[in-house]
């Protein structure tokens, strides 16, 4: 082979082997710092707390338990699916306990959604789909059988996303109450026993909008002095089960006349900054519950979830228009790092300077806490340290476009001398979740996501010295 050959293979080979690093990074190496420039993964992946979701109903009769299984969660999973909504029919208790067999069995899905790395939506009822009447519990009965689901709901608050207040009226969506339970004080004692009941790091979701307004007598929206303080205001959230279905969304808006529909949704929108949106599409009502008008609303509402299963000529519309992969990858958040600024040493036991510039393509924030940690990782030994960013990513709304951080950082007084690859992990902060990866937020990125890990590489290294 001549000269003039191998000169061209080479020059080949390293063009290939450029080819390949850019579709992954842009690196610029400066005199003290690394600047790394990341492109966008746009395949739609499984994030926690958020995508469309699955909805699973049990029945309180002994052949109607319908337990979880690995085997439907896994069916979930390959869609890129990570929540259940679970809606336990109670229908046997309406005027009795809980029995313990049925604790243990809500029990037992929760320990089967945690094993499977799932989160759940809790909805409690008295009545589904049996024939008239449609009989709920009366207030005393709701308030005892609240207490005894305290346990479940304390202890197993790790894999619980949210939950809808339930109970009153038909599939527990605060109508049709044979109680007369769906007005007011019911609606307020009931929501403030789960708001008691339930850990204060979730929220409770409500039917409407003005559900809201009337229990805590206040128009205005949340503000960001009142979000995520755990009050009973900022963890009251909203779920709409008859999404697009007319142009009051089937009662979900009242009053019906255009100012005041305009207001309601200007209040969501930054109600729904701070607190989660989810619920499902009922009724075919073209064209507003088409792709351009279904989407522009999910937007302007910050959803966060959709029922996948409800209703399909509605789901069908979406794909058929095109634009059901682009709901599935925007519901919630979708965090996309844009570039990183890295020192390429640090010396060690003092402090360093980090920035990043990352963005929110999805419709809403995250409405529960995360973890945000700087990985150090041995290159040699494999060993993690990792510092503590103290970042609130719940505030990376989607309307701030590029979010520029700027971080100064202490090295930690443990970590050996030597080259470290870094990584961003954005984890669960209960315990009992925070090294699973299947719980730890991926960025949408192209090839910077650890599967094993739930780390997200930087694609740079620091040496410590």
């Amino acid at each position: 082979m001549s000269s003039k050959l191998i000169y061209s293979v080479f020059v080949f080979l390293i063009f290939i082997q450029s080819c390949k690093k850019s579709e992954l990074t842009d690196t610029i190496n400066s005199s003290e710092n690394t600047l790394v420039s990341y492109k966008e993964d746009q395949s739609n992946f499984s994030n926690p707390e958020r995508g469309f979701y699955g909805q699973l109903e049990s029945g309180s009769g002994t052949n109607a338990l319908d337990p979880l299984t690995k085997i439907t969660l896994d069916g979930l999973k390959a869609k890129n699916i990570t929540m259940v909504r679970r809606l336990y029919s109670m229908t046997t208790f309406r005027n009795s306990s809980i029995s313990n067999s049925f604790l243990e069995h809500i029990q037992k899905d929760m320990d089967v959604v945690r094993a499977n790395g799932f989160k759940i939506i809790l909805r409690f009822a008295y009545t589904f789909n049996e024939p008239e009447p449609w009989n709920d519990a009366p207030e005393s009965v709701i308030l005892a059988h609240i207490d005894q689901l305290k346990p479940i709901l304390q202890n197993n608050v790790d894999v619980i996303a949210m939950m809808e207040a339930g109970f009153i009226g038909r599939w527990g969506e605060w109508h049709t109450s044979s109680n007369k339970l769906d007005k007011m004080p019911h609606q307020k004692n009931i929501l403030f026993k789960l708001l008691e009941t339930l850990p204060k790091s979730r929220a409770v979701l409500v039917r409407t909008p003005q559900y809201k307004k009337n229990i805590f007598s206040k128009s205005e929206a949340l503000n960001e002095s009142e979000a995520f303080s755990q009050s009973n205001i900022a963890r009251t959230g909203h779920h709409n089960d008859c999404f697009l279905a007319s142009d009051d969304d089937w009662g979900t808006y009242f009053p019906f006349d255009t100012p005041s529909l305009e207001l309601q949704k200007k209040y969501l929108n930054q109600e729904n900054k701070f607190v989660p949106q989810e619920g499902e599409t009922c009724n075919c009502n073209s064209p507003r519950s088409d792709c351009a008008s279904a989407v522009k609303e999910l937007a302007n509402l910050r959803w966060s979830g959709v029922n996948k299963d409800y209703i399909g000529c509605v789901l069908d519309s979406w794909v058929n228009q095109g634009c059901y992969t682009e709901i599935a990858k925007k519901l919630g958040y979708r965090f996309r790092l844009i570039n990183t600024e890295i020192p390429k040493s640090i010396n060690s036991e003092s402090t360093f300077n980090i920035k990043f510039k990352i963005k929110n393509d999805g419709f809403a924030s995250p409405y529960n806490a995360h973890t945000s940690e700087l990985i150090f990782r041995n290159k040699v030994t494999g060993t993690i340290h990792a510092v503590d960013l103290k970042l609130d990513i719940r505030k990376w709304l989607p309307d701030l476009n590029e979010i520029d951080q700027n971080i100064n950082l202490a090295l930690p007084k443990s970590i050996p001398s030597g080259e470290y690859d870094l990584f961003l992990h954005f984890a669960d902060p209960e315990p009992s979740l925070r090294k699973n990866p299947a719980y730890a937020i991926r960025l949408a990125n192209l090839n910077t996501w650890e599967a094993a890990t739930g780390y997200n590489s930087l694609q740079a290294t620091v040496l410590v010295k």
